[in-house]
């Protein structure tokens, strides 16, 4: 019987041990998770969205002395921290070559008359903006107009030595690619597209800036911009009155501009999890200046991911627990202009991409009353983005879920790793114009997306 007792009271003990133990697990991994929350500096999230959008970058275009600036910024950051530099690596920078094609002086638009009189000149940015330039680097066209009401109507008999006009109707139902393809080799001098900037349905407030590269065309093409409504219509009712369109834009063309990503890491601290990798990408090149005084700040796109990077670097470095798995942290280039920086590191990884996931943040926290949208590059499964979603509901996070491939997740999940884009699709806040300011990052949605990306690495980097 006493044996019988002993044996009862040293079961309960153990059980006991375990539970406590248990239970001390379960409260250190609560406890870490509620000490990040609270560690979370929204004022320096705050700061480096104001750093980075500030006049002194002049919007970050890829390729640029401003854009190189950046890049140090983000470098120092990480050094801060205390990030490791990788292997290979100088100063956390991985170089890479890409084309750039940067206008140099304010491109000008005038409708003329037959003896070359200025009727009317309109104002860049404003009215009109170019999509794609061209494949020689000057531009000076003066051509009649002529309407174009489909791709498929397009001959050569009608447009050549002419400048189209490519309505709403066909403007919004294709791509820029098809749409240049269509008359490139045709004869048409260069495209007009009509932009919605006015219906109760469009999606965007402004004409949008974008960085001029012909990186998905080849051969020789002529440029296309693209003009406001009202202004569409005064260059369409031009066209009747047998009034000429003049266009001219200047710019330098780089076909080989090296240029960095920045890549910092916290290497992992067990011995066999240390080789797999959780990759947090965020991109900190905008659309530039404008040539004519004002600048496209881009705070929310994406000097607010750039600053959610940082922030959830620093609290996992400053953490007293090490992470098992190395987390490397990814500031890419050159996403404006087609995700070539991390189009870049997709092939010629830091570390293996075998046993790696990719998170990235794009337009995170704006004011706008918006949920986060957590997307996956591709249609089906995504365990990923399953397990974000699981965890936003747990912190009670509103969010939506959708494919969405005009970021840099999607160069990841084209070469195979499971990678989800965290955003807030706020298109009407001003995006890709100088209206992208300060005023349109919220601290506290910022926080809640570093809060998730931080719940996500203590769930499986530990």
């Amino acid at each position: 019987m006493k044996m019988y007792q002993k044996l009862c009271i040293i079961i309960v003990l153990v059980f006991l041990a375990s539970f406590t133990l248990s239970a001390c697990d379960k409260s250190e991994e609560a406890s870490k998770i509620n000490a990040r929350e609270d560690v979370i500096d929204e004022e320096n999230l705050l700061s480096i969205v104001e750093e980075l959008s500030s006049e002194k970058y002049k919007g970050r275009l890829v390729g640029t002395e401003e854009n190189k600036m950046a890049a140090e910024y983000v470098a120092a950051k990480f050094k801060e921290i205390g990030l490791e530099n990788p292997v290979g690596l100088e100063n956390y920078m991985q170089y890479y070559s890409t084309q750039v094609l940067i206008i140099k002086d304010e491109p000008i638009m005038q409708l003329e008359d037959a003896e070359g009189n200025i009727i009317k000149s309109f104002k860049y940015f404003e009215n009109f903006l170019f999509r794609s330039l061209s494949s020689s680097p000057i531009i000076d066209i003066t051509a009649d107009l002529h309407k174009i009401d489909s791709l498929k109507d397009v001959s050569d008999s009608d447009i050549k030595g002419k400048i189209g006009l490519f309505p709403i109707s066909v403007n919004s139902k294709s791509t820029v690619t098809e749409i240049i393809d269509s008359f490139k080799d045709k004869g048409l001098l260069a495209g007009i597209g009509e932009f919605d900037i006015k219906s109760p349905g469009r999606k965007y407030s402004s004409l949008l800036a974008t960085p001029m590269r012909g990186r998905w065309m080849t051969g020789n093409y002529n440029p296309y911009l693209i003009v406001d409504n009202d202004t569409f219509k005064e260059i369409n009712d031009a066209a009747d009155k047998g009034l000429r369109l003049h266009i001219k834009c200047n710019f330098s063309q780089d076909m080989r501009k090296r240029v960095p990503n920045v890549i910092g890491i916290i290497p992992g601290s067990d011995p066999v999890l240390k080789n797999e990798y959780i990759i947090i990408g965020a991109h900190f090149d905008h659309v530039g200046d404008n040539k004519n005084g004002t600048y496209n700040p881009g705070a929310l796109d994406n000097a607010s991911g750039t600053a959610g990077l940082i922030e959830i670097a620093k609290i996992i470095k400053s953490g007293k627990i090490a992470p098992k798995k190395t987390i490397i942290f990814a500031a890419f280039n050159g996403e404006e202009a087609g995700m070539t920086g991390s189009l870049h590191y997709a092939e010629n990884p830091v570390y293996p991409l075998d046993k790696s996931v990719m998170i990235c943040m794009d337009m995170i926290g704006c004011s706008a009353e918006i949920p986060i949208t957590i997307a996956s590059a591709e249609e089906g499964e995504n365990e990923l983005q399953n397990e974000l979603c699981k965890y936003a509901e747990e912190l009670k996070i509103k969010y939506t879920t959708d494919v969405l491939v005009g970021s840099d997740h999607s160069s990841f999940s084209q070469v195979g790793v499971e990678s989800v884009l965290l955003i807030n699709q706020d298109w009407l806040n001003g995006y890709h114009s100088p209206d992208d300011t300060l005023e349109d990052v919220d601290k506290l949605n910022m926080e809640q997306i570093v809060k998730l990306v931080l719940y996500y690495a203590d769930k499986n980097a530990y």
